[in-house]
């Protein structure tokens, strides 16, 4: 059975903003037609006034402060790495929406010395917006919006906007997270193979070979090996220990826990890049 506290959140809702209008964004020859809800310049909340030198992805962006070049990671989001399916133009979005200057609200610091904080482009806050164009995922850290980003997430992929749109970053595939299994009994550090994901398949026999299982930071990747395949009406159980493959099991032998026990978030990515079936849970 689906573990207790795994929701699939699937309620769509209102997109907030003024009126939309319409933009045309493309993946390897492939167009889409997408909603781009526009930035309200209004006044901006309380915070620290920053310059944009150079926004560096869909996430993140060099800044200059009271004269001093900083670069600031935006809170509670993941937007694609580069190479990635739709990483170009989450930062062309993001670029557009910033304009010269933001006011960044928080100031704690990653592990890299990064200001993880909200950006504000006059009172809109773009890292909401991101997650509203599609532009990027919602992290399950805890933060003070962290309901509102996931609602703004769903929101994106219920519209089927940005790397949510079909023929983009999107694949209608029978291929599907059917159930991650978190908390393994006892300590997760000692029980790997208790925490799993369980695929299924409602279509045709298919080869994953090549295909991605990984969580919302893009931290833990897992690659299908070569002539894994899955039947139509089908399972697999992907192990987060080390075992011996076999064609109901495969062991991804990592060195502790891949999946967070406060929540995370499964995503399937097909060996063209594409997103076939994402699922996101909220912890105990």
């Amino acid at each position: 059975p689906v573990k207790r506290g795994l929701v699939l959140l699937i309620a769509m809702l209102a997109a907030c903003g003024s009126e939309p209008s319409a933009t045309t964004v493309s993946q390897d020859g492939i167009s889409a037609r997408t909603t781009t809800t526009q930035v309200d310049r209004g006044e901006a909340p309380p915070g620290t006034a920053a310059r944009v030198l150079e926004v560096l992805d869909g996430d993140s962006m060099r800044v200059l402060i009271e004269g001093t070049e900083d670069e600031i990671r935006l809170l509670g989001i993941n937007a694609p790495e580069p190479e990635e399916c739709f990483a170009d133009e989450a930062r062309a979005m993001l670029a557009e929406a910033t304009g010269d200057d933001i006011v960044i609200v928080g100031d704690e610091r990653d592990q890299f010395g990064r200001i993880v904080a909200y950006a504000f482009a006059g009172s809109t806050n773009l890292n909401q917006w991101m997650l509203t164009e599609g532009g990027a995922i919602a992290m399950s850290s805890q933060h003070e919006l962290l309901p509102d980003f996931i609602a703004a997430e769903q929101d994106a992929v219920v519209r089927g906007t940005g790397l949510w749109s079909i023929g983009v970053c999107a694949t209608t595939s029978g291929v599907f997270i059917f159930e991650v299994e978190f908390d393994a009994p006892g300590r997760d550090e000692e029980n790997l193979n208790g925490e799993f994901v369980v695929l299924g398949n409602e279509g045709d026999s298919a080869d994953l070979t090549g295909w991605i299982l990984r969580d919302e930071s893009s931290s833990h990747r897992f690659e299908f090996p070569s002539g894994t395949t899955i039947e139509d009406g089908g399972y697999l159980v992907i192990r987060s220990g080390c075992g011996t493959n076999t064609t109901e099991e495969l062991y991804w032998c990592e060195p502790g826990a891949v999946w967070n026990n406060t929540g995370d978030t499964a995503i399937l990515v097909d060996d063209s890049g594409a997103y076939a079936s994402r699922l996101r849970y909220l912890g105990d």
